[in-house]
């Protein structure tokens, strides 16, 4: 689109989208890299689904406990992909406005529809990837089962309100996060942005699968 429009402001605007893309989608597969080191498998389903184990009893075994570090960068390098604020230089509005200038009408309204889309989607990965899916802690197939040895039974189909519930929470909670980091946080500039991707968050992804890689194995 950056390209197409014949216009210098939004080929510049299309190539910094695509730098960005490249740079930070670097970020994003590494950063799993370390999760499916402790969860060993690729299904989401399985993932969720060890989760719902507990550290004596206590403690659930989310994601952001077993991979803080992975976390951080997942959250930097989703950001940045989503092109909100302050990772939002394909169309910074201050300045070039963007690949989709010379557009107007539906054509911009979906361009906009797809950016808080990617906003949902990122706020499901993090909670399925990292804060349990729809597991809520201590609470199994037929109800609450609580490690000071107390038990509440429940219907199943209160059990699966329950975490449907707790999943759209999660959600709804990392999609307000985005948008306050938008409200709070000036913009980047350019080689500030690509500095962070490939100077910081990248060697910090090997960092932590190296790690990682060592924990499990010892």
């Amino acid at each position: 689109s950056g390209w197409s429009s014949n216009n210098r402001y939004t080929l510049i605007g299309g190539l910094r989208g695509a730098a960005q893309m490249i740079s930070y989608e670097i970020a994003l597969g590494l950063s799993l890299v370390g999760l499916i080191i402790v969860y060993p498998s690729l299904r989401l389903s399985a993932i969720i689904a060890y989760q719902g184990e507990h550290f004596w009893g206590w403690i659930p075994k989310w994601g952001v406990f077993l991979q803080p570090l992975g976390f951080l960068l997942f959250l930097f390098a989703a950001l940045a992909e989503t092109k909100r604020v302050p990772f939002d230089l394909p169309e910074g509005e201050s300045e070039i406005i963007g690949f989709f200038t010379e557009y107007s009408g539906l054509k911009w309204g979906l361009f906009m529809m797809t950016d808080f889309m990617e906003i949902i989607i990122v706020s499901c990965l993090l909670t399925t990837l990292f804060f349990g899916g729809w597991q809520v802690p201590w609470l199994f197939a037929d109800g609450f089962h609580f490690p000071w040895g107390g038990t509440w039974l429940l219907p199943r189909a209160v059990v699966i309100i329950l975490q449907l519930l707790a999943f759209n929470l999660k959600v709804f909670f990392f999609c307000w996060f985005q948008i306050l980091v938008r409200w709070t946080y000036p913009r980047f500039r350019y080689d500030q942005l690509m500095d962070f991707g490939w100077k910081l968050l990248i060697p910090l992804c090997f960092v932590n699968i190296v790690g990682t890689a060592i924990i499990v194995i010892l």
